[in-house]
């Protein structure tokens, strides 16, 4: 007896689950520890508190509303491309995300994946949670290039 399902491939999960990590570590304390070196000491510690505030902020937004307006089933709002341009937005919170990881617009067009939902969320999770660190790191150069 096996205490998977049939479709779930414990190393392509466990690989997917530390690459993830890696870029979460990467993301936190990475950024907010460069970032912090990049400004004045005065303001290092209110940087590193950004880069954590916005990474958390993410998390909420992300289990919330938009892991499904990203990866869920599509709104059909019109023609051509905005007929898949958003999900509907719904929480990825529940039991009932334990099935087989699937992206409703790519069904057929890659092979099937072999780990579950919430793996594939938390991967998804640290790439959106990255994005607004990079655009705070461009705020703070502009900040410590212009205050003396």
């Amino acid at each position: 007896m096996s205490p998977y399902p049939d479709w779930l491939n414990p190393g392509d999960n466990a690989w997917q689950l530390i690459a993830a990590t890696l870029v979460g570590l990467m993301s936190i304390p990475g950024i907010a520890i460069l970032y912090g070196g990049i400004v004045q000491r005065k303001w290092a510690v209110n940087t590193i508190l950004m880069a954590f505030t916005g990474f958390s902020l993410v998390l909420v937004v992300w289990v919330l509303w938009g892991y499904k307006m990203g990866f869920g089933e599509p709104v059909q709002i019109g023609p051509g491309i905005l007929r898949a341009a958003i999900g509907h937005p719904h929480t990825i919170l529940g039991s009932d995300n334990q099935d087989r990881a699937s992206i409703p617009l790519l069904d057929g067009l890659m092979p099937q994946f072999r780990f579950s939902q919430t793996t594939l969320a938390y991967f998804q999770f640290v790439f959106a949670a990255i994005t607004p660190l990079l655009f705070l790191g461009s705020v703070i150069g502009r900040i410590s290039s212009r205050s003396g």
